[in-house]
This record gives C-alpha cells, sequence and structure tokens, in this order.
C-alpha cells in the first residue's frame, strides 16, 4: 500500500483564515455529549496546509519552486516584482514549460506570450513579462482614447452641435476612419 498525503497549497494574497482541520470544517454544534459521541468515532484530521505566499525557509525547496514562491510575495507590487525579476533575470531568461505554467497560474495571468511555439523549448520570461506589460500599457492607452473620444461626443451633443460637425470633428482629430468615427458616434451619442 501507497501512502497518500493530501496538502492544501493555498497562495492567495490574504493569510488562510479557513479552517485547519476536519472539526473546524464541521463547526459542531451539538450538545457536549453529542459532540464527544461525534468525535469518538470521528478523526480529527489535520488540513496540511502550505500557505505559499507566507512560508518561511524557501531555500529548502529546489530552484523552480524557490523563485516561484519568491515571486508571490510581490505580485501585489509591480515595481517590487520587476526588481525581483531583474535580479534573477539569468533564471527568468531560460524558464522550462512547466515552470512557466505554474507562474502563469499562480500570478493570474491570461496567457505568456509566445508560449503556444515554446511547449519543448525553455521560455524567457524577461521578455515575456515584458510584452504583457507593453500590452497592458497599449491597453490602457487605448482605453484612454476611447474614453476622450466619448467625452468630445458627449461635449458636443451637450452643446448642441450636429452629429455630422461632431462625427467630422472626431473622425479628424483622433485619426479615424469614417466607420470607426461613426461606431464611436452611435455609441456615445446618446
Amino acid at each position: 500500500m501507497i501512502p497518500i498525503i493530501s496538502l492544501v497549497f493555498y497562495y492567495g494574497s490574504e493569510p488562510w483564515d479557513g479552517p485547519v482541520d476536519l472539526y473546524d470544517m464541521f463547526q459542531l454544534e451539538g450538545t457536549k455529549e453529542e459532540n464527544e459521541i461525534l468525535e469518538k468515532y470521528l478523526p480529527n484530521y489535520k488540513i496540511n496546509l502550505v500557505d505559499a505566499e507566507r512560508l518561511e525557509d524557501v531555500e529548502k525547496f529546489s530552484n523552480d519552486l524557490q523563485v516561484i514562491l519568491t515571486m508571490l510575495r510581490y505580485r501585489d507590487s509591480k515595481e517590487e516584482l520587476t526588481d525581483y525579476i531583474n535580479e534573477n533575470k539569468k533564471f527568468f531568461q531560460n524558464v522550462d514549460y512547466e515552470t512557466s505554467q505554474a507562474m502563469k497560474a499562480f500570478l493570474n495571468m491570461k496567457q505568456i506570450p509566445g508560449e503556444a511555439e515554446h511547449k519543448e523549448e525553455m521560455i524567457d520570461m524577461c521578455k515575456a513579462i515584458q510584452e504583457m506589460y507593453d500590452d497592458g500599457v497599449k491597453d490602457g492607452i487605448q482605453k484612454g482614447v476611447e474614453r476622450g473620444i466619448a467625452a468630445v461626443i458627449r461635449t458636443c451633443r451637450n452643446l448642441n452641435v450636429s452629429e455630422e460637425d461632431t462625427l467630422n470633428n472626431v473622425q479628424r482629430e483622433y485619426e479615424l476612419s469614417m466607420e470607426e468615427a461613426k461606431k464611436y458616434l452611435e455609441t456615445y451619442w446618446r
């Protein structure tokens, strides 16, 4: 017979506040006598909890796991995470596929740029994270432009500028095709 040890691997940013044994999970609410009878037949199994972000002595783990567990500490601070990645650039430039998938899960990344074509190769996570950051900046700029267009359209409407003049102004000022400008006008001219 092969023994099995169950672990709960928790990688949330807040400290674990859930039950740590079977009795805590059941929250026994009977009388003292009823609870004693139940406890007599129901062993109080301890939950083997690994609270990844608050682990001490990560040096005891393999290099890959050390790096991932340490990254969890910095995931809420872009600046600290970037510093950590730069300090460990040698590791992050040569990450195997399985480790990259663990990083993806722990950091709540939707996709790692270039991961599909690198399943059999090493992945440069520095480059992948930089590409994700750049994509985020582009998305932010695009959202800012869209908010600006929406504000111009609403302001023109509120100042009783005609739809046609507003359409032409938006198309010219934001260097849009006429079709793109019409879509924005349809969306924000309410």
